[in-house]
């Protein structure tokens, strides 16, 4: 994954879980969950999630991440509090690299991710746009919702 595509959803993430300071009651949340497949098996790699408000929805985006089982879990506010209700384009970044261990060999190199998901394991990128995923979940006022992603190959 690109690094400034990581660093944008990082930011994007931590947007969402810190508020503006304005002493405004926070948006109600409703727990949300699920597993993500790719293939019908767990996502290789894990990954991150979250669900982006459409339709000019004011609030935050709630964001998780996917374990290697696949399985998630949604927060906006605090740690596992889920999402606000409404309509949402769900945007899934799979963990393909992971950053080597750094050896002090005093070359001043830094060594380059390392490719831990094979190319065939792979998601589409249109499953991490912002703009065009074609994932979409709706948020109810209920105890849980639960939404399963099966991405095909």
């Amino acid at each position: 994954m690109p690094k400034n595509h990581s660093l944008t959803f990082a930011l994007t993430l931590l947007l969402a879980f810190t508020g503006c300071g304005s002493g405004q009651k926070p948006i109600p949340v409703y727990a949300v969950s699920g597993e993500v497949t790719f293939d019908g098996k767990p996502l290789v790699g894990g990954g991150s999630i979250a669900f982006i408000p459409l339709k000019g929805q004011a609030g935050k985006t709630a964001g998780g991440t996917i374990d290697k089982e696949g399985r998630y879990t949604l927060s906006t506010h605090g740690d596992g509090d889920g999402s606000m209700a409404g309509e949402f384009r769900v945007v899934i970044t799979q963990e393909v690299a992971q950053e080597p261990e750094s050896v002090p060999d005093g070359s001043g190199l830094t060594p380059k991710p390392v490719e831990s998901v094979p190319a065939a394991d792979r998601i589409a990128r249109i499953y991490s746009d912002y703009d065009k995923s074609p994932l979409t979940a709706t948020v109810e006022v209920k105890s849980l919702n639960e939404f399963d992603f099966a991405i095909p190959r």
